[in-house]
């Protein structure tokens, strides 16, 4: 089939997709090697392919159903079905299947729970790390964190240590079909991931500071995981470190 018969959704599913598999294989291919991984990351692991199978199955049935359903309106932010979004299940399995990749992540639990759509939420955070793994150097540091004293968001920032983003391209970074001089990429991701967010009642920003990029997610804050497993709405004790 061809470009010109795929629409833009389609397209970024495809590229989710494309990248969910590549960190399947990368994660099965070290599950498969003896003595690779010890035996705590070897569970930790295979729970993470499990869930990416999953979350690429529901992809796959929701456009299918959108295939055979009559085109309808794009919900708004607040007409969304919301769930409660456990940050560090999210984070970690990402951590994970980019690990498997090959890409080094650098993070800390941070026990903040936040709402909205989880599959929606781990999408944008994988192109944010394909983004890093491809135009960045040295390790990438993920942060999770309120986004202010008084915020009613929390975010996650993706910190790389490449070359960062030329000005040019900085007010146009997010726009279908921008990609950086010499990237192979398709200029699918970061448009597709701030749609994504915004779906969600949140937001994606670039936020760029000498040699580093950071690219930040925001999405509602619901408050963070005491210890005794209950949830706190409040945000004390909400964060118990950040990447170093």
């Amino acid at each position: 089939m061809s470009n010109s018969r795929v629409g833009p959704e389609e397209r970024a599913r495809l590229h989710e997709a494309a990248s969910v598999l590549a960190g399947v294989r990368a994660a099965t291919t070290l599950l498969n090697s003896p003595g690779e991984i010890d035996e705590e990351r070897r569970a930790s692991m295979a729970a993470m392919v499990q869930s990416e199978l999953e979350r690429l199955e529901r992809m796959v049935r929701r456009q299918q159903q959108e295939a055979t359903e009559p085109v309808i309106a794009e919900p708004r932010a607040g007409e969304q079905r919301a769930e409660v979004i456990d940050l560090d299940a999210v984070v970690s399995a990402m951590v994970l299947a980019h690990e498997a990749k090959g890409t080094t992540v650098a993070w800390h639990p941070s026990r903040m729970l936040a709402l909205g759509d989880s599959d929606q939420l781990t999408e944008a955070l994988n192109v944010l790390l394909d983004n890093a793994a491809a135009h960045g150097s040295g390790p990438v540091r993920i942060d999770v964190r309120a986004a202010g004293p008084a915020t009613t968001s929390v975010e996650i920032a993706v910190t790389d240590h490449g070359p960062g983003v030329a000005p040019e391209l900085r007010r146009r970074i997010f726009a279908w079909g921008v990609s950086r001089p010499g990237s192979t990429g398709q200029g699918i991701g970061l448009h597709a991931a701030r749609d994504l967010m915004e779906r969600q009642g949140g937001y994606l920003e670039l936020a760029e500071t000498g040699e580093r990029t950071t690219f930040v997610l925001g999405i509602p804050m619901l408050g963070c995981i005491d210890g005794a497993g209950e949830h706190d709405s409040s945000t004390r004790g909400g964060r118990s470190g950040v990447a170093a």
